[in-house]
């Protein structure tokens, strides 16, 4: 990939998780380029990402980072550790604390907590519930029931045992390993309480410190930056 006019190139697909890395690109206030995908309207491909991001990554998703020496990076994690390691020089976004609740060590220990045990119980109760909306009317009260049933034995429990503890990792401090800045570990966990809440899928109110989190990275200036910027960030169907 050739490079990018010395700043990196965001490839932004709308209602993705490239929205996160979009936030970060903003807060770190540092020049960018970024290119706007659109998801497919129509067809057997509908809601689907343009074949056009297979041009810079086989895997044609998004978030992809286009690096100012031409390196392509995917998967929100390591774009953001990449960002956060090149450009963050004065350490607002890093884990910088010396004990082992705010080390380097305890930051991967939560973003695979986000990524490995938060994330699949998301994808799991959001397929239950795209099942229950897009099924054929006449099948959708087996669809429910046997949803009721997973989320009875296994989401709710799951949810209930994660978001208790996420409130406790976030105590009273404002962001997961700070009170100042978002780290890398927000800038990962808030896409997954996004889908959540933005589909109606779960009510978080039970989880006032994850609510409030989740308010207060939303009321940045970064983050509504981000979204002007942006083509679209809608969740739900």
């Amino acid at each position: 990939m050739a490079a990018t006019e010395g700043k990196p190139t965001l490839q932004h697909l709308n209602d993705s998780q490239s929205q996160t890395i979009l936030w970060l690109l903003e807060e770190l206030e540092i020049p960018y380029n970024i290119n706007l995908f659109e998801r497919n309207k129509s067809g057997k491909d509908k809601n689907r990402a343009p074949e056009s991001l297979k041009e810079t990554h086989p895997l044609g998703k998004s978030p992809q980072l286009i690096t100012a020496s031409g390196r392509v990076i995917i998967e929100r994690s390591a774009i953001a550790a990449y960002l956060i390691e090149t450009y963050d020089s004065a350490g607002k976004f890093k884990a910088s604390g010396s004990d082992e609740m705010h080390d380097v060590v305890r930051e991967n220990e939560l973003v695979g907590f986000a990524e490995a045990s938060f994330n699949p119980t998301v994808i799991t109760a959001m397929m239950f519930h795209y099942l229950k909306v897009l099924s054929p009317f006449f099948i959708r009260p087996l669809i429910m029931a046997v949803s009721a049933m997973i989320h009875y034995g296994y989401i709710n429990k799951e949810f209930d045992a994660q978001f208790k503890y996420m409130e406790s990792v976030l105590g009273e401090q404002d962001y997961f390993m700070s009170n100042e800045n978002p780290t890398r570990v927000d800038f990962v966990m808030i896409f997954f309480v996004q889908t959540l809440c933005y589909s109606k899928v779960l009510d978080i109110a039970p989880y006032p410190k994850v609510k409030a989190w989740l308010d207060r990275c939303e009321a940045r200036p970064g983050w509504k930056r981000a979204i002007e910027k942006g083509n679209g960030y809608s969740l739900g169907l």
